[in-house]
């Protein structure tokens, strides 16, 4: 059973003495007297942090209580530190507040780099689901399309056994299609969490530079990440039957609802940082929504009339201004002279403004330009009603 004496959490004997108990799962000490060697007695004292335990009995209790893999990575990583944090703490005898929280940062960045470990799985994991789906979905569009052939040139008999494995066809290439999207949406969801978690591991580790700068007698040397063991992709087969294609499909959804449920429960219990100095952390990954909508058919239709009412639109503008420049100029040769500038003003500038911005202009622009382009006909148009002589007389 657990031992009985109280654990002093605010020391690194204490927080090894935490992941010692963790660790062993409750194990009774006579239990780890008889496994492992030494008294029940100095088990106790072990696992209430009383005694700094061994460093390669840290290492034996790591394999012999974690699964092979990069959990066991993990754990041998955070127990060393924390054994390395404490025999530091024993030797210098420093308070203990500054060695729990030398010991909290390191832990924060350890659970940081498991977060990071184990997202990158996630992304590994949705990755080989798109590579395997790939020559699934290309199988299943070939087997569509030779449905669709033989229901063309078959009989009545041989039409409805076609129309029967066309409707299998579709079923099955809406499912592989579903599957697709999903996995690609978890490996983007992933991504953005191993972004958020590497920030987290980076200022961890500036926490930690901090604390060993304030505590110089304490000495540790923290060993660098390990690379979590990346699983190559397998090769797809070039030829999948229907069982084994059933099969695999079922595979990918049953992995790619435990990945989802694994990104959905971080995401609802993403607990809060600890309490110290330490200054707390933003997650723009996690404020977002890790999914983009997808674009519907009506947004998609509504896009493509605004587009084509873009194209189309300014070039009768640009002819109905035109024309009533041009009607204006024949009024003011015509009949009422320079006077033509005033309705010239009133219906042709707002259509010129109104063309410019269908032509793709600014508001800024299109208000500086069309009045200075108004001004400079009108300038023009008042020239011309002045009495100038004709062309080939001049002043003798």
């Amino acid at each position: 059973m657990a031992p009985q004496r109280g654990i002093d959490e605010g020391t690194a004997g204490g927080q090894l003495a935490v992941f010692l108990v963790e660790l062993t799962r409750q194990t009774p000490v006579r239990e780890l007297s008889d496994r492992f060697g030494r008294s029940s007695s100095t088990w106790g004292n072990y696992l209430n942090g009383s005694t700094l335990i061994p460093r390669q009995l840290v290492g034996r209790l790591v394999e012999s209580f974690t699964p092979p893999g990069s959990t066991r990575n993990t754990k041998a990583v955070r127990g060393l530190e924390l054994w390395k944090a404490a025999e530091a703490e024993r030797r210098a005898g420093r308070s203990p507040s500054a060695g729990g929280e030398l010991v909290r940062g390191r832990q924060r960045r350890d659970d940081a780099l498991q977060q990071v470990v184990k997202y990158r799985a996630v992304a590994a994991n949705a990755e080989n689901h798109l590579a395997e789906l790939r020559p699934m979905l290309a199988h299943t569009q070939s087997r569509l399309e030779h449905a669709e052939l033989r229901l063309r040139l078959g009989d009545e008999r041989e039409r409805a056994r076609a129309e029967r494995r066309l409707g299998q066809a579709r079923e099955r290439l809406g499912r592989v299609r579903v599957q697709q999207e999903l996995a690609r949406r978890r490996r983007m969801t992933a991504e953005e969490q191993q972004e958020f978690w590497m920030a987290e591991v980076l200022s961890a580790q500036e926490e930690i530079s901090r604390l060993e700068r304030e505590v110089r007698d304490l000495v540790t040397v923290p060993p660098g990440p390990r690379e979590p063991v990346r699983r190559d992709a397998p090769d797809a087969p070039d030829a999948v039957d229907d069982a084994d294609f059933e099969a695999r499909l079922e595979h990918i959804t049953a992995e790619g609802l435990e990945d989802a449920a694994l990104i959905e429960e971080d995401l609802q219990h993403l607990r809060p940082p600890p309490a110290d100095p330490v200054q707390p952390l933003s997650g723009p990954a996690l404020d977002k929504p890790a999914l983009d909508k997808p674009a519907t058919s009506g947004d998609r239709r509504l896009g493509q009339t605004l587009a084509w009412r873009r194209l189309v639109l300014p070039f009768p503008l640009l002819g109905v201004t035109g024309f009533l420049y041009w009607a204006c100029q024949e009024a003011a040769f015509s009949r009422i002279g320079g006077w033509a500038v005033i309705p010239a003003t009133v219906l042709c500038l707002p259509v010129l403004y109104g063309s410019l911005r269908a032509t793709t202009v600014r508001k800024l622009p299109a208000r500086i330009a069309a009045p200075l382009l108004h001004i400079a006909w009108s300038a023009l148009l008042v020239l011309d009603q002045l009495p100038w002589p004709p062309p080939g007389t001049g002043a003798r």
